[in-house]
């Protein structure tokens, strides 16, 4: 467990291991499947076809060091690096609707994936899910003091600077999201979390930000998952993040958020 008095500025990795957190952009992605990249971490949605993960990324070959894939079941991140020794290589294959951190090397490029020829898993049709791990969020507030691992985040005290953290989200372009189901720790009115959006031009007005689906630990236990209100993802038009109020100091900790959706 770490524990932080700022906001953290970086991710550090190595074969096999992540330390501390991603800080990632999050990409375009146009209604063709087609991502815009940057340099460093990005978050990517992959919609193609079960594949391995050399072949899945074939588009972009030698233009990655590595990438990881958060794996709630062992809750640990599995990597894949090309030039990496066997036993690091921990992605045997990417599936549809994985949600991929991919340190890409080049200044931009694009990932194409959306070439999906089943249904139900993410691609031209059927539905798709996107996670998102603890180590994502960021604190609003540069003053709060909160402790973070792998896939769970939490403050240390109930201050007002250590109760508010952000992460950004990447949607496909058109799809409209179904549910939200949150994992954390936490009772009665102590959790509150929001799938959200705001256009583009917005800066700090919350009066502009948009409630797509909420998440409220009053409302049970976890996992818990909520129905989402009709939106359609446009990621010409607005950005898209998810928002934790976690008001119990150190009783109240969010895990890993999933986000189910459906083509259009």
């Amino acid at each position: 467990m770490l524990r932080f008095k700022t906001a953290l500025v970086g991710a550090v990795m190595a074969f096999g291991v992540v330390a501390v957190a991603f800080i990632a952009a999050a990409p375009d992605v146009g209604a063709s499947g087609g991502t815009t990249l940057v340099r460093g971490w990005n978050n990517v949605a992959y919609l193609g076809d079960a594949k391995a993960p050399a072949d899945a990324l074939a588009g972009i070959a030698g233009q990655y060091s590595s990438v990881y894939r958060w794996d709630a079941t062992t809750q640990s991140y599995a990597l894949y690096a090309p030039g990496a020794p066997a036993f690091a290589n921990t992605i045997a294959q990417v599936q549809p609707g994985d949600t991929l951190w991919l340190n890409y090397t080049q200044n931009t490029g694009s990932l194409v994936t959306a070439t999906t020829t089943g249904t139900g898993g993410g691609g031209s049709s059927g539905p798709g899910v996107i996670s998102v791990a603890a180590s994502a969020f960021m604190p609003m507030d540069d003053l709060a003091i909160y402790e973070k691992s792998y896939n769970q985040i939490g403050p240390v005290g109930t201050d007002a600077a250590s109760k508010r953290y952000f992460a950004p989200v990447s949607l496909p372009n058109g799809v409209s999201p179904t549910s939200m189901t949150a994992n954390f720790v936490g009772s009665a009115a102590t959790v509150d979390v929001r799938l959200d959006y705001t256009p583009l031009s917005n800066g700090a007005s919350e009066a502009s930000v948009f409630k797509i689906a909420e998440v409220l630990s009053s409302s049970g236990s976890s996992p818990q998952t909520a129905q989402a209100f009709t939106h359609t993802v446009d990621n010409s038009l607005n950005v898209y993040f998810l928002v934790v109020d976690l008001t119990g100091g150190s009783a109240s900790q969010l895990n890993g958020v999933s986000i189910a959706y459906t083509q259009n």
